[in-house]
């Protein structure tokens, strides 16, 4: 069983990112956000192998960040190729890594907020910061402990709420940037992305702007969130092609009308006297090309017993 939201409360996947640029453009600002800030687990996992300490969560987040990086590569490919499907995977992977990233954010906020001392003392992660602290910041020291401890707990009582409103406002724009690259791919999937009013002209890509069908059962659940916009070019040839389809079954299937013998025939007469061809390629008529014979007479008009399907034009 399959829990759906009501139509009018459906949301509409974004047509724009920020309203001023480009879908697509919005989700390459993402994959650049993401890369940003996976490329800083090379760099922790730069500052273990060279002696500075970590805990488990520290080391645990380097090596995810360092791995999702293989990752952005792949998103960042799938998107430039504008490949619905690989698209929609990825945005998978996106939402997935930001469920994980705030998993990791809430632990260490936690930590800072309830479990580390505001005091001002410094903290040594490696024996070189041990080394900095007690040879040339510590001859600089004139204040006493108290002193420190009751300055760290001002600066952090005025800086912990600056601090809250900076990781909720990166983790509400993280969201999104998921948001927009499940729009793109929902957008790819169903060959609209080209109808959005600021996408870029159409281009050669390996994939064509025409929407998928069928066998990926699984990423359907995605579309049951959103009010899937249609295609207007689809429709359009749709109509078209109904509409010629039922002029032309009109035209083959209309009934004929007859004529009685003695009177004018208005049909060609082409077993009698058909056109002959010559060698030269011109048309030689044959020995009459009256169409139309006894003009004097109109056409008569049908009686009751007179059936059109009956006789033989």
């Amino acid at each position: 069983m399959k829990l759906m939201l009501r139509p009018e409360w459906k949301p509409r996947p974004f047509s724009s990112f920020l309203g001023c640029l480009d879908l697509k453009t919005g989700v390459v600002l993402a994959l650049l956000f993401a890369l940003f800030n996976k490329v800083a687990g090379v760099y922790g996992l730069i500052a273990v192998l060279t002696g500075a300490g970590s805990s488990a969560a520290q080391l645990s987040l380097y090596i995810y960040s360092t791995v999702a990086l293989v990752a952005l590569a792949w998103g960042l490919n799938a998107v430039k190729r504008e490949d619905p499907k690989s698209t929609l995977y990825f945005a998978h992977l996106f939402f997935a890594d930001h469920v994980l990233s705030t998993s990791w954010t809430i632990f260490f906020a936690v930590v800072w907020w309830l479990y580390s001392p505001h005091d001002g003392r410094r903290v040594s992660n490696s024996a070189a910061q041990a080394n900095i602290i007690e040879n040339y910041l510590g001859e600089t020291e004139n204040v006493s402990e108290e002193e420190r401890a009751r300055l760290a707990l001002q600066l952090w009582k005025r800086e912990k709420g600056a601090a809250i409103a900076i990781i909720v406002l990166g983790w509400l724009i993280k969201l999104y940037l998921a948001a927009t690259i499940y729009s793109y791919a929902l957008h790819l999937r169903k060959g609209t992305y080209r109808n959005l009013p600021l996408s870029r002209p159409n281009y050669a890509s390996d994939y064509t702007e025409m929407p998928m069908t069928g066998d990926d059962d699984d990423d359907d659940d995605i579309e049951d969130g959103y009010r899937v916009p249609g295609s207007s070019s689809n429709r359009t040839s749709y109509g078209k092609h109904n509409a010629g389809s039922y002029s032309r079954g009109n035209f083959s299937t209309a009934p004929r009308r007859g004529h009685k013998a003695g009177h004018g025939s208005y049909s060609l007469s082409a077993k009698s006297h058909p056109m002959s061809r010559s060698g030269s390629g011109r048309v030689e008529d044959g020995p009459s090309d009256i169409l139309f014979d006894g003009m004097e007479n109109p056409l008569p008009k049908q009686g009751p017993d007179d059936n059109p399907i009956d006789r033989q034009v």
